[in-house]
C-alpha cells in the first residue's frame, strides 16, 4: 500500500508540473504581402541576351515590411549587382514596383523597379513541384554624378519561388 500511494504522490507531482509548464503558443497570421514573401531563384537578362553574366539563378528574397502594409523588401544580391528596396506592392493583381526612383542605402544607387508580376503555380520544376513564377525589371543609376547605368539596359529578372527540393536548384 505504501508504494502504491507513492506512486500515486509522483503521478499528481507530474501531473501538477506539466500543466505549470504549459506555455501559450504564438497567434500566426497571415501577412498582407504573404503571396509575394518567399525565397527565389531569378535570372538577370537584358533585351538582347539570355543571362549576359553567365551567373544562372540567383537567390533572391522578398518579405514583409514591419507596418504589414502594401510594400515589401525586395532583396537581391550577384557579383554585379546588390540591392535592398522597399517596393510598392497590390495583392489584389499580385503586381509590385513602380515608375519612382527608390534610393538603396546599402549601395548608393538609384534603382526602379517595374512592372512586376507574382504568376501562381506557373512553373514546374524538376521534382515536379508546381511553384509560383516572379518577374520585374530593375535599372539602376550607380550614382557617378554622369547618369551612367549599369549596363546600360534594364534588366528582364524572372525566376521561380524556391520549393525545398535540392533537384529544383537551376
Amino acid at each position: 500500500m505504501k508504494i502504491k500511494s507513492i506512486y500515486i504522490v509522483l503521478g499528481l507531482i507530474v501531473l501538477v508540473m506539466l500543466s505549470a509548464c504549459k506555455k501559450e503558443l504564438p497567434q500566426v497570421w497571415m501577412s498582407s504581402t504573404s503571396g509575394f514573401d518567399g525565397n527565389w531563384y531569378v535570372r538577370y537578362d537584358n533585351e538582347t541576351t539570355t543571362d549576359p553574366y553567365n551567373k544562372g539563378y540567383v537567390a533572391n528574397t522578398i518579405y514583409n515590411t514591419a507596418n504589414n502594409g502594401d510594400s515589401i523588401w525586395l532583396e537581391g544580391s550577384t557579383d554585379f549587382l546588390k540591392y535592398k528596396l522597399r517596393i510598392p506592392v497590390n495583392s489584389l493583381t499580385n503586381t509590385f514596383g513602380s515608375d519612382s526612383v527608390v534610393f538603396d542605402n546599402t549601395t548608393g544607387s538609384n534603382i526602379i523597379v517595374s512592372n512586376g508580376k507574382i504568376i501562381k503555380n506557373a512553373v514546374t520544376l524538376p521534382s515536379g513541384s508546381v511553384v509560383d513564377s516572379i518577374y520585374y525589371q530593375i535599372w539602376v543609376d550607380l550614382g557617378l554624378g554622369n547618369g551612367f547605368v549599369l549596363i546600360n539596359k534594364t534588366l528582364n529578372v524572372g525566376g521561380y519561388r524556391k520549393s525545398g527540393f535540392l533537384e529544383d536548384i537551376r
